[in-house]
């Protein structure tokens, strides 16, 4: 068949049958071409006999380039899907929906419908969400630590309007990117300390705050010109816990870490107005909070956990042992649940395990001048209508916390020791104490109230002398 008749003929339609029979004179691309379109098959082809071998060979290679090229031509359509998809994927709900009208073939659709609802469902749960959490920020500015803020500002829960909204400083705000928590160089523990001075001890489980407390303390002595810190190992702790704070009115301070578990440290320093002759020498004494570990295990009849407790212990009882006239502080976090920890103990069991061993080691006797209940984080005590506590209103709302959160078998055997011993006249004081405004738990705006009143009872109850213990550590 000649060419020109061949492509007259083909032109007509062809079927199975017509296919068959012209096997011999239709080329190897026709016939592969055919079996593309489903007229034929190849096996229908070789069954007629008519199919010599080199034109069945050539019609294999046809439809096997053909296949390939289909895989090539499906592998760039796959990679072209996946970029698509992949730009888009991690995007809000409108750019996947404009993908999505702008793509309807791409293989990837119903994943990005699947996403779309997701990204639905998660901003209704937001908008759920949203007004509790702002609601707990705004009764406890310290609910939430700077990661969960700056994570609910990035994903939309809330915006730095709303915060500010519910009560959170702006400055709070441009804080939460630069908070670093100041580096404290502790002091060696002393194996004993000076004679003839007053000693002033801070008992506080840990993460009570009587570490922040002793700074502001520190901070508003110095405001007052009363401070002069001792030279020794303590002094570089005492001087970097000082300058923890500012007064300039903005939430820029930012709260040091926990201390380490078993350090005790020492400070010694003198208090003086400078109307006065005479100076208060100060031994100060900040307990580790793995004391109330110690006096739990001791109580138990147990082993101390680990050889550094029993130094820590055995350290306070030899303080605790001199002549020294004696002024202690016992620091209790307002805002820390009472809940069992590791070692299935509250807060209020190691200082049940405190007051027992107390009782029975007679450990305030006849040097004790003074003790006091400091109630940390007193500025988050709200009222029954959900108000914060007025500031007048502080110490008789501290009382009824004291009182109603399993603290009274603590708060009654000091104050039966103060009426044993006539300490404070018999009396057991409570002081609520803030550091003014903290938030997001790092950064605080300070307010020096509650720390300057605790400088005046330091400098009330401690009597002066000519003799200062600033001589000690100068020789």
């Amino acid at each position: 068949m000649n060419s020109n008749y061949q492509h007259k003929y083909l032109k007509f339609k062809m079927d199975k049958q017509t296919i068959l029979t012209l096997i011999d004179d239709l080329t190897a691309e026709q016939l592969a071409n055919f079996i593309k379109q489903g007229h034929v098959t190849v096996d229908e082809l070789r069954k007629t006999e008519s199919l010599d071998n080199s034109k069945r060979v050539a019609i294999l290679k046809l439809l096997k380039a053909e296949e390939q090229e289909q895989l090539r031509s499906q592998a760039e359509r796959d990679k072209a899907d996946d970029d698509a998809w992949e730009s888009v994927r991690y995007g809000n709900e409108i750019t996947i929906i404009d993908w999505i009208n702008m793509n309807p073939n791409n293989k990837h659709i119903q994943k990005a419908k699947d996403r779309v609802i997701f990204l639905q469902d998660e901003r209704e749960k937001i908008r759920n969400q949203r007004k509790g959490i702002l609601e707990n920020i705004r009764h406890n500015p310290n609910t939430y630590p700077p990661n969960d803020i700056k994570r609910f500002l990035n994903n939309g829960t809330f915006t730095e309007q709303d915060l500010c909204d519910f009560g959170i400083p702006q400055s709070a705000i441009n804080n939460l990117n630069n908070i670093k928590a100041p580096t404290l160089n502790l002091g060696a523990t002393p194996n004993f300390i000076p004679e003839g001075y007053t000693e002033v001890y801070f008992w506080g489980y840990k993460g009570s705050g009587k570490t922040c407390a002793l700074g502001a303390i520190l901070h508003m002595a110095e405001k007052k010109g009363y401070l002069n810190i001792a030279a020794g190992s303590g002094n570089r702790y005492a001087t970097q816990l000082k300058n923890i704070f500012s007064d300039d009115g903005l939430a820029n301070d930012f709260l040091p870490a926990p201390s380490p578990v078993e350090t005790t440290q020492y400070l010694p320093f003198t208090l003086k107005n400078p109307n006065e002759s005479k100076s208060r020498s100060v031994s100060l004494i900040e307990l580790s909070g793995e004391v109330f570990l110690c006096f739990a295990h001791k109580i138990a009849g147990e082993p101390f956990p680990t050889q550094s407790h029993e130094n820590t212990f055995n350290s306070l009882n030899n303080f605790l042992k001199s002549n020294n006239r004696k002024v202690h502080f016992f620091f209790i976090d307002f805002d820390r649940e009472n809940k069992p920890d590791d070692n299935g103990l509250k807060q209020s069991d190691y200082l049940a395990a405190a007051s027992t061993y107390f009782n029975n080691n007679a450990v305030f006797g006849k040097t004790t001048d003074a003790i006091y209940v400091v109630l940390t984080k007193s500025d988050l005590m709200l009222d029954d209508s959900g108000n914060p506590i007025p500031k007048d209103k502080r110490i008789e709302y501290a009382r009824k916390h004291l009182n109603g959160h399993n603290y009274l078998a603590f708060v009654n055997t000091l104050k039966d020791n103060c009426k044993k011993y006539s300490i404070n006249g018999g009396k057991l004081t409570v002081e609520p104490f803030s550091l003014g405004k903290v938030y997001f738990r790092d950064i605080c705006d300070f307010e020096g109230t509650s720390a300057g009143n605790i400088v005046e009872i330091l400098m009330e109850r401690i009597a002066g002398t000519k003799k200062s213990i600033l001589d000690v550590f100068n020789k």
